[in-house]
């Protein structure tokens, strides 16, 4: 049975969408009850991966893909021109774009922790920093939402992760400063949900020495000892961005089966 077109007419944009995982789970969610999704893909390596994802979309309504590499300073403003030259608004904007790279903060190699460090701050602190602030020039200014894709690592960090939980601590730290900051102006909500461990593509993809790592916490999740589907997380982004949310402001929603509480 088809989802009813509870966000018909509304333009979703979802940074970080193209390949299979939590981006592209939110993108088919949305489209599910009605949204136009543009969805976001960086370089044109992945160009393929988000035409695929747009052709899974429900066919209510019109998406689109564009590439931005939110890496870069360039990035965010080049993807909010292009959306709004194409649908002349953003209704709902879902920062999704991140990366997890661990390391220890006493690793020997500076030249690689300097690495890795830059790459999260770029992506996951400045990328949704600047998508942000390029949208607002084009938001719709009711009832219009933004969703910051946060973890449960920000507030529950494991081993050899501290500079993935501070820039997510970043996330969440913005999205409470953005809700006291935005409503009145620009008509918006602003939370964060907070995934816990995921089966998306990388998970799966990971290296058997990592999900062994992440075992004994997949297995102390208090609902079941399973780790989330990317669906569960793209429901819970997709509620908040309904009409009948419209007083839920500033909050950090924990996905993780009970994995993280607040």
């Amino acid at each position: 049975m088809s989802a009813p077109l509870t966000l018909f007419g509304k333009v979703a944009l979802v940074s970080g969408s193209c390949t299979p995982g939590i981006g592209a789970a939110i993108a088919r969610e949305l489209a599910r009850r009605g949204a136009s999704v543009i969805v976001n893909y960086p370089y044109d390596g992945e160009r393929d991966n988000a035409i695929k994802v747009v052709q899974s979309l429900d066919k209510h309504s019109h998406s689109i893909t564009i590439k931005a590499d939110l890496s870069t300073v360039e990035g965010p403003e080049i993807l909010a021109k292009e959306a709004a030259a194409a649908f002349g608004r953003i209704d709902i904007l879902v920062n999704n774009t991140g990366v997890a790279l661990a390391h220890n903060i006493d690793d020997p190699d500076d030249a690689k922790v300097l690495s890795i460090m830059q790459k999260m701050l770029d992506i996951n602190s400045r990328g949704t920093y600047l998508l942000t602030r390029a949208v607002l020039k084009v938001l719709s200014r009711e009832n219009s939402r933004i969703v910051n894709i946060s973890s449960g690592s920000s507030r529950s960090p494991g081993t050899g992760l501290s500079m993935y939980a501070g820039t997510k601590g970043m996330i969440d730290a913005l999205t409470r400063s953005w809700a006291k900051e935005l409503p009145r102006k620009y008509g918006c909500t602003v939370n964060a949900v907070a995934p816990g461990v995921t089966g998306t593509q990388s998970f799966y993809e990971a290296s058997p020495q990592f999900r062994e790592f992440l075992q004994p916490h997949i297995d102390d999740t208090p609902v079941a000892p399973r780790v989330a589907r990317p669906e569960e997380v793209a429901w819970a982004v997709a509620m908040l961005c309904e009409e009948e949310a419209g007083w839920i402001n500033g909050a950090y929603l924990p996905v993780g089966g009970g994995s993280t509480m607040v």
